[in-house]
């Protein structure tokens, strides 16, 4: 085999282990890549995980909720919150081999105690659960695989099953995905965080922010955090929300002469 085509071979068979590696880290399968990937994406998450769990601090009777938990490492920190008192903690992961390996963890706690409810999710515009449940919504290392097209309508789900001033919140690493991007996993386009918070804003959340934090284990990280509003009339642009009073008045006002109309001419409309 000729220098160059022996080059070629490799040059390829790099492209095809990267890709599977990128395809690892946003969808894992059941395989001996996907198990080191998950494995080391956990590993590498656990401080991050811990830091958005203090932050959203579930008190006791709080519902949680977790979008792609992987092997349930916040999801446990959250159950040891909650399992004293009436809260639940909730988690949707769009990989078959994360649900099952998170599913054997916690099978005493789901069949125990009831506290713990692991759901699949192939369309997270699609969840199963009904409006203004949880109290906190989070996700770790979720919106980079995500198609751009449909992280608005996401997210407006995600605002649906928010209580009225419940938080979503996002925990980033600009390092740890910078050494990504640089070995080819992800692209920067799919981390820019100004993308993930112009889709939270046109979904409708109040107080859209990106926090910059320090710690002396892990180093900096970002927290992301938006919020559901308590106040319908919050966010509102108030030339809109003027345009559909004066709407309203006017259709008040038609129904109201409408009405005077069928008292004068005694009967109802033909």
């Amino acid at each position: 085999m000729s220098s160059s085509r022996f080059t070629k071979l490799l040059a390829n068979s790099f492209k095809l282990a990267t890709s599977d590696l990128a395809n690892q880290y946003a969808l894992p399968v059941k395989s001996m890549t996907g198990l080191v990937v998950s494995n080391f994406t956990a590993k590498k998450s656990r401080n991050l995980n811990e830091k958005v769990v203090e932050r959203i601090d579930p008190g006791r009777d709080d519902f949680v909720f977790e979008i792609g938990f992987g092997r349930g490492d916040a999801m446990k920190m959250c159950y040891d919150r909650v399992k004293d008192g009436r809260g639940m903690v909730f988690g949707v992961e769009r990989s078959g081999y994360m649900n099952e390996k998170a599913t054997k963890r916690f099978v005493l706690e789901i069949a125990e105690t009831d506290k713990i409810r692991i759901d699949s999710a192939v369309d997270l515009r699609n969840l199963p659960y009904p409006t203004d449940l949880f109290n906190h919504v989070f996700h770790v290392d979720l919106f980079y695989f995500l198609q751009n097209d449909a992280l608005i309508d996401i997210n407006r789900e995600l605002l649906r099953v928010l209580k009225p001033g419940g938080i979503l919140t996002c925990g980033m690493e600009f390092r740890r995905l910078k050494t990504l991007t640089d070995h080819g996993i992800l692209e920067e386009t799919q981390w820019d965080p100004l993308r993930y918070l112009w889709t939270l804003e046109q979904a409708e959340f109040s107080d859209v922010q990106i926090n910059y934090h320090n710690d002396p284990k892990m180093g900096d990280y970002q927290l992301i955090t938006a919020r559901k509003s308590a106040d319908p009339l919050d966010g509102q642009d108030p030339e809109e929300l003027m345009k559909e009073l004066e709407m309203d008045m006017k259709k008040e006002r038609l129904a109201i002469a409408m009405m005077s109309d069928k008292k004068d001419t005694g009967g109802d409309f033909p």
